[in-house]
């Protein structure tokens, strides 16, 4: 995993969203979507 210099901002609503999308995809956490989506 590469080091990410800049935070990735997101308001409540929208984090929830990534939140259970991750779920769906059987994810611990919604951190690990990002990195997915990042890595891409």
């Amino acid at each position: 995993m590469k080091d990410r210099s800049m935070p990735v901002c997101f308001t409540a609503e929208q984090y929830a969203k990534i939140e259970q999308i991750a779920k769906q995809k059987g994810m611990i956490n919604a951190g690990q979507l990002l990195e997915e989506a990042l890595g891409q």
